[in-house]
């Protein structure tokens, strides 16, 4: 039997090693992917929250223009939040999300794309609003843009209930799952609710009152999606600590 040279022990020992590092790399790496994403969900979670807040206030009589251009921001700054979190980590959010198919980087890259342009849209047409420029208008547009980016972030939010799934407590796991999907599949009802509030909104039907309705049931939705996601990055946590 044939035996290594000097030469091919030290290529054998080197790509040892760096096999070995790159198994060390990862590890950190989804610690990392998972901690940003984890973060984004908190914020985008406090900012529905905030949003759900403020319209209720606005509905009750208090300064409901004010109110509904500040929830909008806040809603605004939501989405940038989530969006933002999966932009800084897209290439090992993808990685460790299953299956990784092409399917699951159109959903996440095209969710992240339309959180992200519409958290961006609704700040800016809040502030618009808050100084007075047509805010029976712009408030309306923005609820619409908010439906229709949590109907393209809702395959997002699926996709997320996967990362990094290989959890020790089948049960832990099976009920933050569901809870995931369940989020999902309410962001697509709410989506849909706030396109069609929006619209009627901007036709002229009592603008005021259906823009901070269509905000409190979008500002529900990111609540719970937000929740969702932070408990399933949580256990996820606690199974690699």
């Amino acid at each position: 039997m044939a035996t290594m040279g000097p030469e091919d022990r030290e290529r054998f020992a080197r790509r040892e090693g760096e096999q070995l590092g790159s198994r060390r790399d990862i590890e950190p790496e989804r610690q990392k992917s998972i901690k940003v994403v984890a973060g984004g969900s908190i914020t985008e979670a406090v900012c529905g929250a905030a949003t759900v807040v403020l319209a209720i206030i606005g509905l009750a009589g208090v300064f409901p223009g004010y109110l509904a251009s500040i929830a909008t921001i806040a809603f605004g700054v939501a989405l940038l939040a989530q969006g933002g979190a999966l932009a800084a980590r897209y290439s090992r959010v993808i990685h460790e999300t299953l299956p990784y198919e092409w399917d699951t980087r159109t959903e996440i890259g095209g969710g992240m794309g339309a959180e992200i342009l519409a958290g961006a849209a609704g700040v800016v047409l809040g502030i618009l609003g808050l100084i007075g420029l047509a805010p029976s208008v712009l408030l309306p547009i923005a609820v619409i843009v908010f439906g229709g980016a949590l109907l393209l972030g809702s395959g997002a939010t699926m996709d997320l209930s996967t990362l990094s799934g290989n959890i020790t407590n089948e049960r832990l796991a099976h009920i933050t799952r569901q809870a995931t999907v369940a989020a999902s599949g309410a962001q697509v009802l709410t989506g849909i609710c706030a396109i069609v509030l929006g619209i009627i909104a901007l036709v002229g039907v009592d603008p005021a009152t259906l823009t901070l309705v269509a905000l409190i049931v979008v500002g529900g939705s990111v609540l719970l999606a937000g929740g969702a996601i932070t408990t399933r990055m949580a256990s996820v946590m606690r199974r690699h600590a």
